[in-house]
This record gives structure tokens, sequence and C-alpha cells, in this order.
């Protein structure tokens, strides 16, 4: 299995690019936000081309024998599109057309139940939109916590058993927060839930709490 590529790019399609790496071509899936994101690195092609390294999914089924891949520039995208997929009727090629907006505004419309935002999004209509929500609210406040317009830092070798240290690797590490930071929001969630017994739930107990921080008071 494919789980990562570096090469030159030799050609772009509408949305695919091939990159050769070590003598062999690979024709490569970009959802629309990678696109974006790569801006000029995937506007050269041919040997004046600059490398380019792609975080890869690898899909492969009995029914569908021919390999697809689809790439992103960081490891957090791979495992928000990861999650995305085990929901029933988005596939990987669906799910990859339908990241048209930044990873956390996506998580965030999942974790505010935002169907109308969603249904936005190409091929997700309103039964997929319902599932969408259906299975993975609870689970994706996390991505709704990267920085928007900046990269995220690389996933961590491993993770701790303990959840709040879990937490806050992730915070650290792949989230951009600093460690000042990613300590008190977590004492913060814990002090208001002392329940939170998995990462999922201290992240969403996170995000609510930096939300509500960020909205503008009421008018008096």
């Amino acid at each position: 299995m494919i789980a990562a590529l570096r090469g030159r790019l030799r050609r772009r399609l509408e949305d695919r690019v091939v990159l050769e790496s070590s003598g062999v071509g690979y024709e490569v899936v970009l959802p629309p936000v990678v696109l974006e994101q790569l801006g000029d690195a995937i506007v050269g092609s041919g040997d004046d081309a600059a490398e380019l390294g792609l975080v890869i999914y690898y899909h492969a089924t009995r029914d569908q024998p021919r390999p697809v891949l689809i790439g992103f520039a960081h490891e957090l995208e791979r495992e928000f599109f990861e999650r995305l997929i085990t929901v029933k009727d988005v596939g990987p090629l669906v799910a990859a057309r339908a990241l048209v907006a930044p990873i956390p505004e996506i998580a965030d419309a999942i974790v505010r139940k935002d169907e109308r935002f969603l249904r936005r999004l190409p091929g997700i209509g309103p039964q997929k939109c319902r599932n969408i929500i259906a299975q993975l609210e609870g689970k994706v406040a996390k991505y709704a916590l990267m920085p928007s317009g900046e990269r995220p830092r690389a996933a961590p070798a491993h993770a701790e058993d303990d959840v709040s240290a879990t937490v806050r690797e992730v915070l650290i590490r792949q989230l951009g927060l600093r460690a000042g930071e990613a300590d008190q929001a977590i004492r913060d969630a814990l002090a208001r839930r002392p329940d939170l017994e998995t990462p999922e739930a201290l992240f969403e107990e996170i995000y609510r709490a930096r939300r509500g921080s960020e909205r503008p008071p009421d008018p008096p």
C-alpha cells in the first residue's frame, strides 16, 4: 500500500496530477481544497517543476481492483477524510470531490449539525448530509480546531494511552497550540466536565469552549 509520495510533477489534469517518483508515474486525485492549498507548487510540470510531497489514501477493492490514489497535503486532512468515508454511501471519490471547503469549516458544520452548509458540498444530498451528521457528530471536533489557512504540523509518531496526554499531544504537535494554551484548555474542559473519558469527548468540549469565546457579546 502507498501511504506517501514525493516526486516531480509530470502532468496536471482537472482534478488530478501525475507525479513521477523513482521513475514511476503515479496518477493522484486531489480534492479541490488540496489543489487550492498547493497553489503554485502544481503550476509547472516536467523537468522544471518543483518536487511535490503528498500524503496518500490508497483505495482498491474487489469490485474496483484498479487502485485509486487520493492525495493530501497533511496527515490531518487524510485522517478527516478517512472518517468521512466511514459514512454510509460516502465513498472515497464522492468524499474527495466534496472537499471544496477547508476541513475545519466542514468539521465545524458537522458539529453544529449545519445541514444547509453540508448540502452545498458537491455530491452531498439530503440523505448523505443526514448520514454524515448522525455518524460523525461527536467525532470531528478535533478537526474543527485545526488552524484555518495555516499549515498543520506533522502528526506525532505515537500517542499515549492517557486521554489528557493524547489530547495535549495533538493540540501541540498537530494543531499548533503552545504548551501552556493546550494545558489550560484541557484543565478548563475537565473542570467543566470531569466525566470526559475519551479523546473525542475532550476535543469536543475544548472546541465548544473556544467557539463560545469567539462569539461577539450580546448587544445591551
